[in-house]
């Protein structure tokens, strides 16, 4: 493959001499697979409460989602956003039964997203951000889940919108936050909303997603509530996750995978059921360099799209079904509710997005662009998207390295992608091979290093290289350079 070779080394713009940098095997084994089919990466889309989008962002922001491509949408409300309260005989008031406009915005809003989803077939996971102190008194109040089914009902049986798939009922249960009392309290409530959507016929079609908790290795409480509901809630709840955000040393010395990989294997054990229902990180992001309560000033930074895609790829590894990015946009939450000027200020918005919606309007229009983890977060979800099987990858032993690799498509025509992070600050040198792999493929490889990712007139990524012939039982030798991301894949450029 001396062919292939050249043509990195000058995409790469390396001497020969990096040749000479540490070489790591790798080795792809299309015959074994890694947990049950992916669902893809997914991404954090809320109805925008404070500053909406004005007609020509929505559009911008549609078309940069559909070039991502996103595998599923997580969507939170709550019931303030749909009931306006009880009538006299204690029925419950809903939005969409109103004639009043203002009383329909909130559904109107949501109802815009899931049009996006519907018309793109996306999956949707729907929830609550917990239960609506002031609608109700008390979280075991039985109207609170008459209020949720009431409303998946209508969305999906009147609305049409059958891409809401999963249900969430509490945002981070194990968070005061969230206003749930203790664990027992909150699977009460889901035994409670399992009751409701199976008299309402939606049990088989909205699968109810938790426990939902928030936690990394240093706060394990997240990992205990997967384990108790899979013991205590199997009848319930049939699709799983957590929220992990994570520290950098979390990511860089593998321990997202190795924790993940054995809380699948606990899981299972607990309820064999669960290894063939979704298993997700349903938020995922860094914490390290965090400010003002809830703002995270890293995403504008080269560094974070590579952690985040070393961070997906260990989700992968670790069998896995996905994960997914918080968020899309600042402009989506705010960090205090009683700090809300008509222009957001440096310190309103919650700063976790692939950009700002408002960033002209505060002055920082360079905000509004497309920021670096958007590049690899995107790319990984259009080349591993949902159904994608995760396959066998083995590496020489390499400190801050990646790699994991997926098949997509149907058997015999399947498209091959290949992700490889190295996450230290030295160049190295790949070598990829799969005995079983294709012999005369076409492979587009896309660089994230600082100073060469290549974006095309539209902003979005740009192939790097493609080639025409590449021969992955002979091998590919592919210099990489420190702190960055390659992605091989065989599925043809945008």
């Amino acid at each position: 493959m001396k062919f292939v070779l050249c043509l990195t080394l000058a995409g790469l713009g390396l001497a020969a001499a990096s040749l000479r940098a540490e070489t790591v095997n790798v080795t792809v084994d299309p015959q074994t697979t890694v947990g049950s089919r992916f669902l893809g990466l997914g991404v954090q889309w809320d109805r925008f409460d404070a500053y909406p989008l004005s007609p020509a962002d929505w559009k911008l922001t549609t078309n940069r989602l559909d070039y991502c491509a996103p595998g599923y949408l997580r969507v939170m409300w709550g019931a303030f956003s749909y009931c306006n309260g009880f009538d006299a005989a204690g029925q419950p008031r809903y939005a969409w039964q109103e004639t009043d406009p203002a009383r329909r915005k909130e559904v109107a809003e949501l109802a815009a997203i899931l049009d996006f989803a519907q018309a793109r077939n996306t999956p949707v996971i729907l929830g609550e951000w917990g239960p609506p102190l002031g609608l109700i008194t008390d979280q075991l109040d039985p109207r609170w889940p008459r209020l949720v089914a009431d409303s998946v009902a209508y969305l999906r049986n009147e609305r049409g919108y059958t891409c809401i798939r999963y249900y969430n009922l509490i945002n981070e249960p194990n968070g005061d936050w969230s206003h749930n009392k203790d664990y027992s309290t909150w699977l009460q409530s889901i035994r409670q909303l399992k009751r409701e959507f199976d008299a309402r016929g939606l049990g088989d079609a909205v699968h109810i997603i938790g426990p939902d908790t928030f936690g990394s290795s240093r706060w394990p409480e997240a990992f205990q509530w997967l384990d108790k509901s899979a013991r205590d809630a199997s009848n319930c709840l049939s699709a799983w996750d957590l929220h992990w955000y994570a520290f950098d040393a979390e990511v860089l010395d593998g321990t997202i995978e190795t924790l993940l990989r054995q809380k699948r294997q606990s899981l299972g054990e607990a309820n064999p059921r669960a290894l063939s229902q979704a298993l997700l990180v349903a938020e995922s992001g860094l914490l390290d360099g965090k400010t003002n309560g809830d703002q995270q000033p890293r995403v504008r930074t080269f560094e974070y799209g590579v952690m985040m895609a070393d961070y997906a790829t260990q989700v992968a590894r670790a069998g896995w079904m996905g994960a997914l990015a918080w968020d899309l946009d600042d402009a989506m939450h705010v960090v205090d509710w009683n700090h809300r000027p008509p222009v957001p200020d440096a310190t309103t918005l919650k700063v976790w997005g692939f950009w700002n919606s408002q960033g002209k309007q505060m002055g920082r229009p360079e905000e509004t662009a497309p920021r670096p983890w958007f590049y690899t977060w995107s790319l990984l979800s259009r080349c591993f998207p949902g159904g994608t099987r995760i396959v066998g990858t083995s590496n020489s032993p390499a400190v801050r390295f990646r790699a994991t690799a997926g098949l997509s498509g149907s058997p015999g025509a399947e498209q091959w992608s290949v992700v490889l992070v190295n996450d230290l600050e030295t160049n190295r040198v790949i070598h990829l091979q799969s005995a079983a792999g294709p012999t005369d493929a076409q492979v587009t490889c896309y660089h994230y290093f600082e100073g060469d990712r290549p974006l095309g007139a539209d902003g979005f990524p740009k192939p790097a290289a493609v080639w025409p012939h590449v021969n992955f039982q002979s091998g590919l030798t592919l210099p990489m350079p420190a702190r960055g991301v390659l992605i091989l894949t065989t599925r043809p450029p945008r």
